[in-house]
């Protein structure tokens, strides 16, 4: 087994919290109802549409800001083999 520096797993803590977190958002009753609403309309979808496609769109730039930070720190293994046909 090998270890993972330390930077690296209170990274990954970090982005499990934040992706959590906007999951969270997007599901919580009390938060959830003040978004449940039709009014404002915004780009004329309804408020609580907005609400799910930007708290998406959030999650999706931790995922990519995730990965590129790992791929930068050399932590992805990129190295793919490719096994012969028998």
């Amino acid at each position: 087994m090998s270890a993972k520096p330390i930077h690296s797993r209170r990274r990954t803590a970090l982005f499990i919290t934040l992706i959590l977190a906007t999951t969270f958002l997007t599901t919580f009753p009390p938060i959830f109802l003040w978004a449940n609403t039709i009014e404002p309309r915004v780009f004329g979808l309804p408020f609580a549409m907005i609400w799910h496609i930007g708290l998406a769109l959030v999650g999706a730039v931790f995922f990519a800001s995730w990965y590129l930070l790992e791929s930068r720190s050399g932590a992805i293994d990129m190295n793919v083999d490719i096994e012969e046909a028998r």
